[in-house]
């Protein structure tokens, strides 16, 4: 079996949830590996959700590395592709568009030796793990946020992440001007949704450091370990990206002076930038994405940096589907994973999901994993377990300039 041809698709398609009123549309980038066989590798890498318009040159400058070579060589390709443009690709996008490419030839390996892709991993490390669902930003009013976290308990998950800050239209998502007021906005609406709900299930909360716009005050270590240490009395699972990716040491200071667990990591783009983070101890939860830092080996190495750090690893998962199958299967392959970042949807029951319209998201399983009990449990179908519907690519055209960015004065992101 030869490696024919490699080409980007491009696709753009309703994502609206009632509960995440930002955004109205979402674009992907896929990577598609053809062979002489008829089979096909699909991978997907998380720049398409950013910066789609860059991602088919990229990957037409590693094509010739691929075309004619067997596909089940995937530790020599991904060396060569990475060796070839290691001058300006280590890290940052090269690094992240590799993550596609590398997925699809995972996903490729799998369907022609007829297994899924945990399985040449190593195999299963857990029959099931816990998800969380990944709730986005906090809403104003109390009445929203209710039901928000009650819908999204109805769905089967028992943890749920939550923005930090409040979003009302045309404000900030954190305009709290000083330590004090951050911190009321975080205690009052964790006090309310524990007089709400009670323990009967886990919060997380997130402050999106290095995806927020101009005019949201962004946190130093001070504001963060004053945020922080007032939580300290709640039962909160993590705290996400409470500093921005620009202080190794700060992140560190912040996981010294907490009792709750800082999870971070979703900007770092490769294994090199991971073992100079590590190597400060920033994170007790390490957040990984295969779609975003080279690839589904980087991803198990990262993991295994992290284990012999006694640190455990979480799913760092907003890609489209293709892009959450990776995460899975990595996951699933690594003995330290505690737990899976999942979108607010039920993949296997959806007549659950009111609430939601992503395509993107929800129709290119081939058999979706099964959400039950706060509990993740994949499917046994060969490669990552996704496809391309027909028509589906035709259906959701590409849509230019529909990337996600942080929103300043010239650019200004509309929906």
């Amino acid at each position: 079996m030869k490696i024919t041809r490699v080409r980007t698709l491009l696709c753009t398609a309703p994502q609206k949830d009632i509960f995440m009123k930002s955004r109205t549309r979402r674009s992907a980038a896929f990577i598609v590996i053809e062979t002489d066989t008829g089979l096909t590798g699909l991978g997907e890498t998380y720049a398409g959700y950013f910066v789609p318009e860059l991602v088919p040159e990229i990957v037409a400058f590693y094509a010739p590395i691929l075309v004619g070579q067997s596909p089940l060589d995937i530790d020599v390709l991904s060396r060569r592709m990475f060796t070839s443009g290691k001058f300006w690709a280590r890290v940052g996008l090269g690094s992240i568009v590799l993550s596609g490419i590398e997925s699809a030839l995972w996903d490729l390996k799998g369907k022609a030796l007829g297994v899924p892709v945990y399985e040449l991993l190593g195999g299963r490390c857990h029959d099931s793990l816990p998800c969380y669902a990944t709730g986005g930003t906090s809403p104003h009013a109390r009445d929203e946020l209710e039901g928000k976290v009650e819908k999204y308990l109805s769905l089967g998950f028992n943890s749920v992440k939550l923005g930090a800050g409040s979003h009302r239209p045309g404000y900030p998502f954190l305009a709290s001007r000083t330590p004090q007021e951050a911190l009321e906005v975080e205690r009052s609406k964790v006090e309310f949704l524990l007089k709400r709900f009670g323990q009967s299930f886990q919060l997380n909360l997130d402050a999106h450091m290095d995806n927020l716009g101009e005019a949201d005050h962004i946190w130093n270590l001070a504001t963060a370990q004053f945020v922080l240490k007032g939580l300290e009395a709640f039962p909160i699972g993590f705290f996400e990206e409470a500093l921005p990716y620009t202080d190794m040491q700060a992140y560190a200071a912040l996981r010294q002076s907490t009792t709750i667990p800082v999870a971070g990591g979703e900007c770092l783009t490769s294994l090199e930038e991971w073992r100079d983070w590590l190597e400060y101890q920033p994170f007790a939860l390490a957040q990984v994405d295969a779609s975003f830092m080279g690839g589904i080996t980087n991803f198990i190495k990262i993991a295994r940096l992290c284990e012999l750090r006694g640190v455990s690893i979480a799913t760092h998962a907003w890609s489209a589907t293709p892009g959450v199958a990776a995460n899975l299967h990595a996951a699933f392959a690594c003995r330290n994973t505690s737990i899976l970042e999942f979108a607010a949807y039920n993949p296997n029951r959806r007549e659950l999901n009111t609430h939601m319209e992503a395509p993107l998201l929800m129709d290119l399983w081939v058999e979706p994993p099964v959400l039950e009990n706060g509990r993740l449990r994949l499917s046994s179908a060969p490669g990552l377990g996704v496809h391309l519907p027909d028509g589906f690519a035709e259906r959701y055209a590409f849509a230019p300039g529909s990337g996600e960015f942080n929103s300043v004065t010239g650019k200004k992101l509309v929906g």
